[in-house]
């Protein structure tokens, strides 16, 4: 088993593009850590760097104690489990998991025991004999992922591995993986573009965006504490809300104003927004769908601000149901179960604790409260 780190490194390919700029991470052992962010923001390069699959331009990385730069994919004792799952279509379940046992000349009664250890965490014992051809999606992921297994690498890395499934499957391989993760009991890197997998698989999710590391930090901690608006965005589904506001100063107390509503902020947020001096500036104010409430009088007491609008567009997903609305010239979504269901067209009042508002700067998209 072995923890990774990462030393400013870089991938810069031969145009001058640099697809990962100064990446700098530390990995324990046994951790789940999940590499997240839009297509092209550098995560798949990264993995790779770590596979051996892309030289890397510039920077350290090591796994365990070792600096792996130059050593070869064979030599860094990791495993890979792809996208397009990459089995052998002419070799049975079985052959094509034992592949890689066999070429490092392990024993046939080792490579016997360890197929069917593997096959029997994956559930899929009985499609040994089955070529892939004859294997749904999800058991071909399955396959591969034993594949994977019967190495007992110091590293698992994965390639966005369900975005071929379904979407039920997805969420059923999801559990599987999960579980695999706490049975193997080893280092688990995983890449994907879907915040929902990032957000149930990890222990901790690096947000990438343009090759450039945005935040590392628990599931919990990059959902509340978001550093900047693009993570706010990225991370939340629906996504965050975002509206136009200001800070106003008046006879010693800071209020938060939003489309004409002011409200007075407390001492803790007026010492935090101090050190940016932003005061009488616009800013960009973030609210989470679900933090908008119909029922104005859950915020009793609270630092509030009322609003009213007009229904524009409802989506029912049984158990939820996301309202779409404006406020002034934005487009706001709020998220609410589904026995409060609105009509195209209803005037309704909501309102937002001020507690729950996300403030950043509107030049830097830093966060600043």
């Amino acid at each position: 088993m072995a923890g990774l780190v990462f030393k400013n490194l870089y991938k810069i390919y031969e145009n001058g593009f640099e697809a990962v700029k100064d990446f700098n991470l530390e990995i324990k052992d046994r951790e789940f850590i999940v590499f997240v962010g839009p297509s092209g923001c550098g995560k798949s390069t990264t993995l790779r760097m770590v596979a051996g699959l892309e030289e890397i331009s510039e920077g350290e990385l090591y796994i365990g104690d070792q600096l792996v730069n130059d050593k070869a994919p064979k030599d860094r004792d990791i495993a890979m489990v792809f996208q397009n799952y990459a089995l052998y279509p002419h070799m049975t379940v079985f052959e094509n998991m034992a592949f890689g046992l066999k070429l490092r000349k392990v024993p046939k009664d080792e490579i016997e025991s360890k197929v069917k250890n593997a096959a029997k965490i994956l559930d899929i014992e009985h499609l040994l004999d089955r070529k892939p051809k004859a294997l749904s999606g999800g058991q071909r992921q399955r396959v591969a992922m034993g594949r994977a297994i019967v190495r007992n690498p110091k590293v698992f890395l994965m390639d966005e591995p369900l975005s071929n499934l379904d979407a039920k499957l997805r969420v059923q391989m999801r559990i599987e993986i999960s579980k695999l993760y706490k049975e193997l009991d080893t280092t688990f890197i995983y890449v994907t573009h879907d915040q929902t997998e990032a957000m149930t698989l990890g222990t901790r999710i690096v947000v990438m965006k343009d090759g450039v590391i945005q935040q590392v930090a628990t599931p919990n901690e990059i959902y509340n504490n978001p550093v900047n608006m693009f993570v706010a965005g990225f991370i939340g589904s629906p996504q965050m809300n975002f509206l136009y506001g200001k800070l106003i100063k008046e006879d010693k107390k800071m209020f938060i104003e939003i489309e004409g509503n002011k409200v007075e902020l407390d001492k803790e947020k007026v010492d935090k927004i101090n050190k940016f001096n932003s005061l009488n500036e616009e800013v960009i104010l973030g609210i989470r769908p679900e933090k908008i409430l119909y029922n104005i009088d859950e915020l009793e007491g609270k630092s509030k601000i009322k609003f009213n609008s007009e229904v524009e567009l409802t989506e029912n997903l049984g158990a939820e149901i996301y309202v779409h609305t404006k406020l002034g010239t934005k487009a706001i979504i709020i998220k609410t179960k589904g026995s409060a269901n609105k009509e195209i067209g209803e005037k309704i009042d909501f309102a937002i604790d001020v507690n729950d508002i996300h403030v950043f700067d509107k030049e830097t998209q830093v966060t600043i409260l």
